[in-house]
């Protein structure tokens, strides 16, 4: 239990001036203060499923906009995993947005995301190209583009639309990863016909390093 003086402290003051430090403290007990319960154990079982895999996570957590009951925020999350020997580094930015009711968080709402896991050191250096919204039924462009020239080594690549937001435990066969030697992977990408998001995955592979990458395009009228 927490005492009463850290309470008022917490009731004090606003939940999103506290949600950087308590993420990055990994004090779930305090952390739960700032929830209402239903709203924290959904953000809770995606929080612990994501900190399994990157058990050094850092949180940086900036307030776009903030009134009496909703706030965006702008979120970058930085870590790194090893999957076989190897050292991949994370950079994942967001842009969510929360509803809060007496002072505690009701809803939130992941608007844009891009996430981006590489090989520690590898040779790529990639640029992405695309929208962070688009209207219901447009055809956008996704490009990848390889901006340092590498060696002769042949690169593949892959990209798919993931049907299931929840379900991004994808391989490489997901993927179709083909050879290519066009400096890149580029594609056209059909929006949803209803508003909401679309969620497209790509990678970049090289016998040095890979590259992908998980981006959420908001979808409107």
């Amino acid at each position: 239990m927490i005492n009463s003086a850290l309470s008022k402290n917490i009731n004090n003051q606003l939940p999103v001036n506290q949600l950087e430090r308590l993420l990055n403290q990994r004090k779930d007990n305090l952390l739960k203060e700032l929830f209402l319960q239903k709203s924290f154990n959904q953000f809770q079982q995606k929080n612990l499923e994501f900190r399994k895999k990157y058990k050094d996570a850092i949180w940086s957590i900036q307030p776009l906009s903030n009134d009496q009951s909703n706030s965006l925020l702008d979120i970058k999350i930085i870590s790194t995993r090893k999957i076989n020997d190897q050292i991949y580094n994370l950079n994942t930015k967001q842009i969510v947005l929360i509803e809060t009711y007496n002072n505690k968080i009701k809803e939130y709402e992941v608007i844009e995301e891009e996430s981006i896991l590489n090989s520690e050191d590898s040779p790529l250096n990639v640029k992405i190209v695309s929208p962070n919204k688009v209207l219901t039924g447009e055809k956008y462009e996704m490009n990848l583009i390889i901006e340092n020239p590498l060696d002769n080594s042949l690169t593949a690549s892959g990209m798919i639309v993931l049907k299931n937001e929840d379900n991004k435990k994808i391989s490489n066969d997901n993927f179709g990863i083909k050879p290519n030697q066009s400096g890149g992977l580029f594609k056209y990408i059909q929006a949803p016909l209803t508003p909401g998001s679309q969620t497209i995955s790509a990678i970049i592979t090289h016998p040095e390093g890979i590259y992908l990458i998980t981006k959420k395009i908001k979808v409107g009228l």
